[in-house]
């Protein structure tokens, strides 16, 4: 009977730490070596990172829930983005819940849940994560003034950062050797709440809000784009598109809804039919942006040709396009299939990869996505935020008199600087809730 999987150890991050995955990426392959030079064999185990256990056509949603569920430790690389991420919260959340359960039922508290001061956190350190010890001898000032991104960045090879790598290391084996937390079989991330919501930090990376509605055009494998022989990136709905080679990670679509995520915005998927002008019309009267991603071989055909050339046609100041292309996709280095989609997109196409108006980007290449995507989205949301429709509250009754506050008698002449006798003065304007 084959054992169920219980990774060594989560890694749990913000992918707005690191868009390239670079230092990320070299901070676990350093900690998993630093575990084998431990004596720690953890090949029947393999630790938990996205972008290597997220595959093709899985859903990342249930995949995130039943890794946080079952795994013996979860390493936080905490920082102002970690705090601001939705997901981040629910995977911190659901992890602390075993703790919980496990000191309820032992009267042991487990140190499995341990927090790496990945960027300074700016002002007051959230309690939440505050609790949990994130530095100790012999950590040095380096590392609490930089963080382990900036060690890492400063001196990949130096003394202070293997002091911190070691120390991570050893404390995921203690944890991960010694106890064997309660699974969490049925979790379900979507219903967990993160315990950093409402927390401000004082300086960058606070978050934005809002929904940004996420629209795919792209071809299927049942029905391939004229000239597109390549099936490998296309699945049984447009939403299994994945333009970039090979496909190891997560289709595109939900590798937009993880950035768009990570910057605070609640997000969701369509398929672009004849109906998305008026969509994007009813997005914006929501208050709410949107994103096109967009399959060039796909734009070809007349179910998306139409609806994408209406847009084209008309004013949608917070609606941005994202064309990708896999550097290394011999097929889409035809020129004529860009000449094509230029014709799709001839008001737009000026603006194509304008630093100063990043709303419509062609061309973009794997490295890029998460990056490009995320300006787009905050950009959006900004110029949304600058023009956004006041809302009128329902009416309601008058309100009571302030206290100590004596009314005017009925007969009494109106004052002319009494708001209720200024005319058409507007609504006051309703703030966004933070859907996080």
């Amino acid at each position: 009977m084959a054992l169920e999987r219980e990774p060594y150890f989560f890694l749990s991050y913000a992918r707005r730490d690191d868009r390239g995955d670079a230092f990320v990426k070299r901070f676990y392959e350093d900690l998993v070596a630093e575990l084998d030079g431990l004596g720690v064999d953890c090949s029947g185990q393999q630790p938990f990172r996205d972008v290597e256990r997220i595959a093709l056509g899985m859903d990342w949603e249930r995949t995130l829930s039943r890794e946080v569920g079952h795994c013996r430790a979860l390493v936080a690389l905490c920082s102002p983005a970690y705090v601001n991420s939705l997901y981040c919260g629910k995977e911190w959340a659901a992890f602390e819940a075993r703790l919980v359960k496990y000191r309820e039922q032992t009267d042991i508290d487990v140190p499995a849940l341990i927090p790496v001061l990945w960027a300074p956190l700016h002002g007051a350190m959230p309690p939440e994560i505050g609790q949990y010890q994130y530095f100790e001898a012999p950590m040095t000032q380096e590392y609490l003034e930089q963080g382990l991104l900036g060690l890492l960045r400063s001196d990949p090879g130096g003394r202070a950062y293997r002091t911190v790598l070691s120390l991570v290391a050893k404390r995921v084996r203690y944890a991960a050797d010694l106890f064997r937390l309660p699974r969490a079989q049925d979790l379900d991330l979507r219903a967990v709440r993160s315990p950093f919501e409402g927390w401000e930090p004082a300086g960058p990376g606070v978050r934005t809000t809002g929904h940004v509605r996420v629209f795919v055009a792209a071809g299927v494998t049942g029905r391939m784009p004229a000239g597109r022989l390549r099936q490998e990136y296309y699945g049984p709905s447009p939403l299994d598109w994945t333009p970039y080679h090979p496909p190891i990670h997560p289709t595109v679509a939900h590798r937009a809804q993880r950035v768009i995520i990570d910057e605070g915005c609640t997000t969701s998927l369509e398929v672009v039919d004849r109906g998305l002008a008026g969509k994007l019309d009813e997005a914006r009267r929501d208050n709410q942006t949107s994103v096109l991603l967009v399959d060039a071989w796909a734009a070809r055909q007349r179910e998306y040709c139409v609806p994408l050339s209406d847009y084209d046609r008309q004013n949608h100041p917070v609606t941005g396009v994202l064309v990708p292309c896999h550097e290394t996709d011999e097929e889409s280095c035809d020129e004529k299939l860009w000449t094509d989609l230029q014709q799709v997109f001839r008001r737009n196409w000026m603006r194509r990869n304008d630093p100063y108006d990043p709303l419509f980007q062609v061309q973009v290449e794997r490295h890029r996505f998460e990056d490009r995507l995320a300006r787009m989205v905050v950009v959006a949301q900004n110029r949304l935020m600058e023009n956004a429709v006041p809302r009128r509250l329902p009416a309601g009754p008058p309100a009571p008199p302030m206290p100590g506050r004596k009314e005017p008698p009925p007969s009494s002449p109106p004052r002319s600087d009494d708001p209720a006798e200024l005319p058409d003065r507007p609504p006051p304007q309703k703030g966004q809730d933070d859907d996080d």
